[in-house]
C-alpha cells in the first residue's frame, strides 16, 4: 500500500510539473507573440510617405475609399504595397509599389479607367520599386518627369503593356544612377530613346520593345558596363547597328533590335562581345555580307539574321559556333554553296535558309547533326538529288523543307518515305554504253620489215642445219 500511494505521488508530482513547465512554456509563447503584436503596433509609417501613399492609391483607383480600407498601408495593405522600417527608428518607408493586372491571383491594387500618376510621387525618397503593369488601357498617361527625381533610390522601373501610356522618356531618366532594370515594354511610347540612359552604370536590363520609339539607337548604349539583357524589338529605329556595341558590352548576353529600321552593313568586328548568347537583328534593311567575326562569339546559341537586304556567301565560320541551338538565315539574297562546316554544330536544332539564292548541292553532311529538328532550305537554286538517307527523311518528316528548288530531285530510294518533298524524281541515269575492242597498235614499215628478215634468217638457218645433218647419216 506505502509503495502504490509513493508510486501515486511520484506521478502526480511529475504531472504537476509537466503542467508547470507547459504553462510556462505556454505564457511565454503568449507574451512574446504579444510583445512582437506590440512591436508592430507601435511601428508607425513617415507622415510624408503615409500621405503620398494614399495619394497614389486614389490616383491608381478611385472606385474605393482607400482611407478607411487600409488607414495605414504600411502596417496593413494590400498586395503590392512593401514598407521597410528605418533601422534606427523603426519608422516604416515605402519601398515598393505596384498597380495593375498580373494574374487572377496576385491580389494588387487594379487600376481605374482614369488612372493617373501624382507628381507628389517624387516624395517618396526610399522607393526602390514601382511597376505598373496593364494599367493605363483606356487614358492617355505620360511618364512623369517626376519619378526622375528619385535618383540613386531606384532599382527597378517597369511599365508594361499600358496601351495608353503616350509621349517620351521624360528627361532626368540619366539621374537614375540607382536604376538596375528598366521595363518600357508594350506602351505606345515615342520619341528617340535618349542618350543619357547610357549614364545608368548599373543598369543590368533595359527593355523598350513594342513601342513607336524612332530615331537612331545611341551609342551611349555601349557604354553601360553591366548590361545583360537589351531588348529593342517592334519600334521604328533607324540608322546603322552601332559598332561600338563590340567594344564596351562585354557582359551583355542577349541583344534584340528585330522589326526596325536599321540600315547599313554590320560591323565586321563582333569580337567584343564574348558573352553573348541571342543576337536578334532580323526584319530589318540591313544590306552588306554576314560578317565572318560572327564565328568569334563562342558561347553564341541564338542567332536570327533572317529578313534582311544581305548578300554573298554564308561565312564557313559560323560552323565554330558549337552551342548554337537555332540559326535563321532565310529571306536575305545570301549566294553561293552552303558552307559544309555546318556540320560542327552539335546542337543545333533550327536552321532555316529558305528564300535566299543558294546554289549547288545540299552537303549530306547535315544529315549527321545529332539533334536537328527543323531543317528548311525551300525557295534556292539548289541542285542535284537529295543526299540524306530514307532514316534521316522519315525522321524530319514535315520539319524539312526542300520544296522551290528546281534543279532538286529525290532519288529511288526516297520513293518509299511517304514524306511531301515538293521535289521530283531524279531522272533514271542511262547505261553505259558498249566499249569497242581495243585495236591493235599500228605496225610501221620500217617494223614489219625488220620482222620479216628476222623470219627469213631462221628459215635459212633452220635449213643448214637441216642439210649438216643429213650427210653426217
Amino acid at each position: 500500500m506505502a509503495s502504490q500511494r509513493s508510486s501515486r505521488f511520484v506521478d502526480s508530482r511529475l504531472l504537476s510539473q509537466i503542467v508547470s513547465c507547459f504553462s510556462f512554456f505556454l505564457i511565454s509563447t503568449l507574451l512574446g507573440e504579444f510583445s512582437e503584436i506590440n512591436v508592430v503596433a507601435a511601428q508607425t509609417t513617415n507622415p510624408t510617405d503615409l500621405q503620398v501613399l494614399h495619394e497614389m492609391m486614389f490616383s491608381m483607383n478611385s472606385e474605393y475609399d482607400w482611407d478607411t480600407y487600409f488607414p495605414d498601408p504600411c502596417v496593413s495593405g494590400p498586395q503590392g504595397i512593401v514598407c521597410t522600417p528605418d533601422p534606427v527608428t523603426n519608422v516604416l518607408y515605402v519601398t515598393q509599389m505596384q498597380f495593375g493586372y498580373i494574374s487572377p491571383i496576385a491580389n494588387i491594387i487594379p487600376c481605374s479607367a482614369n488612372a493617373t500618376i501624382p507628381s507628389s510621387i517624387a516624395k517618396l525618397t526610399r522607393l526602390d520599386t514601382l511597376s505598373f503593369y496593364n494599367c493605363f488601357m483606356n487614358s492617355s498617361v505620360t511618364i512623369p518627369a517626376a519619378i526622375s527625381v528619385l535618383g540613386p533610390s531606384l532599382r527597378l522601373l517597369s511599365f508594361s503593356g499600358n496601351l495608353g501610356l503616350t509621349g517620351s522618356i521624360p528627361q532626368g531618366f540619366g539621374n537614375l544612377t540607382g536604376l538596375q532594370r528598366l521595363v518600357l515594354s508594350q506602351n505606345a511610347l515615342q520619341g528617340n530613346v535618349p542618350e543619357e540612359l547610357g549614364h545608368l552604370p548599373l543598369l543590368i536590363q533595359l527593355d523598350l520593345s513594342h513601342n513607336n520609339f524612332s530615331g537612331p539607337v545611341p551609342a551611349t548604349l555601349a557604354t553601360l558596363p553591366k548590361l545583360l539583357n537589351m531588348d529593342l524589338r517592334y519600334n521604328s529605329l533607324e540608322g546603322g547597328f552601332p559598332s561600338s556595341f563590340s567594344q564596351g558590352l562585354h557582359q551583355l548576353q542577349r541583344l534584340a533590335i528585330s522589326y526596325n529600321k536599321l540600315t547599313g552593313s554590320l560591323p565586321e568586328n563582333f569580337s567584343g562581345l564574348g558573352s553573348l548568347t541571342f543576337l536578334d537583328l532580323s526584319h530589318n534593311q540591313l544590306t552588306g555580307q554576314v560578317p565572318s567575326s560572327l564565328g568569334s562569339l563562342g558561347v553564341l546559341e541564338d542567332l536570327f539574321l533572317n529578313s534582311n537586304s544581305l548578300e554573298g556567301p554564308i561565312p564557313d565560320s559560323l560552323g565554330s559556333l558549337t552551342k548554337l541551338v537555332r540559326l535563321d538565315l532565310s529571306s536575305c539574297s545570301l549566294g553561293s554553296t552552303i558552307p559544309d562546316s555546318l556540320k560542327n554544330l552539335a546542337n543545333l536544332r533550327f536552321l532555316s535558309m529558305s528564300n535566299n539564292k543558294l546554289t549547288g548541292e545540299i552537303p549530306p553532311s547535315l544529315a549527321s547533326l545529332p539533334r536537328i529538328f527543323t531543317l528548311n532550305l525551300d525557295g534556292n537554286e539548289l541542285s542535284g538529288p537529295v543526299p540524306f538517307p530514307p532514316t534521316f527523311v522519315k525522321r524530319m518528316g514535315r520539319n524539312m523543307r526542300l520544296g522551290d528548288n528546281p534543279g532538286l530531285c529525290y532519288t529511288p530510294q526516297l520513293v518509299s518515305i511517304k514524306v511531301p518533298l515538293g521535289l521530283s524524281k531524279c531522272p533514271a541515269v542511262p547505261p553505259l554504253p558498249a566499249r569497242a575492242p581495243t585495236p591493235p597498235p599500228p605496225v610501221t614499215p620500217n617494223a614489219a620489215s625488220r620482222r620479216m628478215t628476222t623470219f627469213r634468217c631462221n628459215i635459212v638457218l633452220a635449213l643448214m642445219m637441216l642439210v649438216a645433218f643429213t650427210s653426217v647419216f
